[in-house]
């Protein structure tokens, strides 16, 4: 029974591991610069999207949460309405549209009604507003 359990402990690391590497790398490419071969507009765009594409996170959250319990369905739906209207915003707004999605932000989380919600989604809105201002 003893060998049996270190062999599922040794089993168990090393999914672990691997896990934890492939998780590593897909991070490593994400924070991967424009490529060089990009003209101007072409970089802007390649930021752009990965902008857009971290909008998804705060959103994902809340619905995670809600699911668990862990988060309000008002607070989720905030949060999920935000969403939209920012990825609205985002693809038909020409320049300055980080900085009203930004604003945004800052103003759902503030109609939040539970003040745990705004604490545990603290880390990703601030993710959210680093990328925003590497856009612009």
């Amino acid at each position: 029974m003893i060998v049996e359990t270190r062999q599922i402990g040794t089993v168990v690391a090393a999914l672990w591991l691997v896990a934890c590497l492939g998780f590593l790398s897909t991070q490593q490419a994400a924070c991967a610069k424009a490529p060089p071969t990009l003209s101007p507009t072409g970089q802007r765009e390649f930021y752009a999207t990965r902008a857009i594409k971290v909008l998804d996170i705060p959103r994902d959250f809340v619905i995670d949460g809600e699911a668990a319990g862990v988060v309000s369905t008002d607070d989720a739906r905030t949060i999920v309405l935000w969403h939209k209207s920012a990825v609205q915003v985002a693809s038909v707004s020409g320049a300055n549209w980080q900085t009203v999605v930004a604003t945004t932000l800052d103003e759902a989380v503030k109609n939040l009604k539970k003040q745990a919600t705004r604490d545990k989604l603290a880390p990703y809105v601030s993710l959210v507003k680093a990328v925003l201002l590497e856009v612009q």
